[in-house]
């Protein structure tokens, strides 16, 4: 069983490309982002520790006891020592997680390739884990497009996001392969491509 890391930036597509390998293809399709929600969830394991760290610093509770992310993001964008921080709380934890399923998964043996999405692929070491890096390529002027009609981002907001993250040559350089995913691109274009590349 393979497993292959799917990575972009932010309004790349990477999660639509991902849930499209996962409903043409026996591939198993891991978020770390969606790991990372539930851990921060109240009772998850890493919630003590973002709450413990945090919660002086901004309203990081909601009235359930809820980890407010919005503020946290907020908060942990802002600084990059924050960022870090929470990043050495919750990458550990969400690694435990994700390796534990590819574990389970090997075991049943349903799935030709397990596809783990995730932004910080090679910041967070999980390159290591995978036997290829996807990366999904949009122009930066459709991303901004897509997140301004999408989720409300603002200009500001888009160019600081994008600022942080690798740049699209470094996403390039470092991936096996490359996904174009821009407005003209279809659906059977990108199942296509991802038959390509998993079979």
């Amino acid at each position: 069983m393979k497993v292959i890391g799917i990575t972009g930036g932010i309004g790349s597509g990477k999660s639509f490309v991902a849930s499209l390998a996962a409903q043409f293809f026996p591939i198993l399709h891991i978020s770390t982002d969606d790991i990372a929600k539930e851990q921060m969830k109240k009772g998850g394991c890493s919630y003590k520790a973002v709450v413990e760290a945090f919660a002086d610093e901004c309203e990081l509770l909601d009235g359930e006891g809820e980890l407010n992310r919005a503020e946290l993001a907020k908060l942990v964008f802002a600084d990059e020592k924050k960022l870090a921080l929470l990043n050495s709380i919750t990458h550990p934890n969400v690694l435990e997680e994700m390796n534990r399923i590819i574990e389970l998964a090997r075991e049943e043996g349903e799935y030709e390739a397990v596809l783990i999405e995730s932004a910080l692929i090679f910041e967070s070491g999980i390159c290591e884990r995978c036997d290829a890096v996807w990366y999904v390529y949009s122009p930066v002027e459709t991303r901004v497009e897509r997140l301004k009609s999408s989720r409300g981002y603002s200009e500001q907001k888009i160019k600081s996001i994008l600022d942080d993250q690798l740049s699209e040559e470094e996403f390039v350089r470092r991936s096996d392969a490359v996904i174009y995913n821009d407005n003209d691109t279809t659906i059977e274009m990108l199942v296509m491509r991802i038959s390509e590349l998993a079979l």
